[in-house]
């Protein structure tokens, strides 16, 4: 038997959010592959679907990822989860990689994927629900609407110019990873005149949601890491 993977999108953390689909597939495999930050760390995306899982016989495991920028380290992580992934597949094992948000969307599971030679498997990608989304849903706003544009870009560490440049020229913007440095926002933000335009949702749709929408507090906050960030250049009318 030919083995299968399936990129399972577990959505931004509520698990009432987990779709029917990834249900189904994560109840019907033989191996749940789950990414942690560390040997001793817990996997966020199992916590989401945990309530969900029945399937009493898979075998779970988890795949460390390292959450610094020592590229060297984290290609050779990545290489090793991609090693582990095969020696699965290989056996002809349905597999499913869980990962937060959607698959397709700066994710562990398509960095990975590049790494494992698919062409001996099948391969099929289940969506989630993006953190955005289901920020923008928090607020009861369109992330955009009408001929406005939208884009999504993930904070980089020391580039104000890079950030200012991409606010001045969308409509909406979608700021994934805001931790990387708050001061580059808070900067960009107050030279385009632009402090009461942006909402930020940290951990959204678990207990430990919590809204930042005030410059002064975005100013002392320490920005956890699943934090997502809107800008709405027409402001949120509230």
């Amino acid at each position: 038997m030919k083995g299968k993977l399936y990129g399972v999108g577990v959505g931004p953390g509520d698990p009432d959010l987990l779709t029917i689909k990834a249900k189904d597939i994560i109840n019907g495999v033989d191996v749940l592959f789950c990414p942690v930050k560390g040997d001793k760390s817990e996997s966020f995306a199992y916590a989401i679907v945990e309530p969900h899982l029945h399937n009493k016989d898979v075998e779970i495991v988890d795949l460390t990822y390292i959450m610094n920028y020592k590229w060297n380290e984290i290609e050779d992580q990545w290489q090793k989860n991609a090693k582990i992934i095969e020696s699965h597949l290989a056996k002809g094992k349905r597999c499913a990689f869980i990962t937060l948000g959607d698959p397709t969307v700066y994710s562990t599971f398509m960095y990975t994927l590049e790494r494992i030679a698919m062409t001996d498997y099948e391969l099929e990608i289940i969506p989630g629900i993006t953190s955005f989304c289901a920020t923008a849903a928090v607020f009861g706003k369109p992330l955009t609407a009408w001929q406005e544009t939208l884009k999504i870009i993930p904070v980089r560490k020391n580039d104000s110019a890079h950030l200012r440049d991409q606010i001045a020229n969308e409509d909406n913007l979608v700021l994934m990873k805001p931790s990387n440095d708050a001061s580059t926002i808070v900067g960009a933000l107050e030279e385009l005149g632009l402090t009461k335009n942006f909402k930020m949702i940290s951990k959204v749709g678990t207990p430990a949601e919590s809204i930042v929408d005030d410059i002064e507090q975005l100013k002392n906050t320490k920005i956890p890491y699943l934090s997502t960030m809107i800008i709405k250049k027409g402001g949120f009318n509230d």
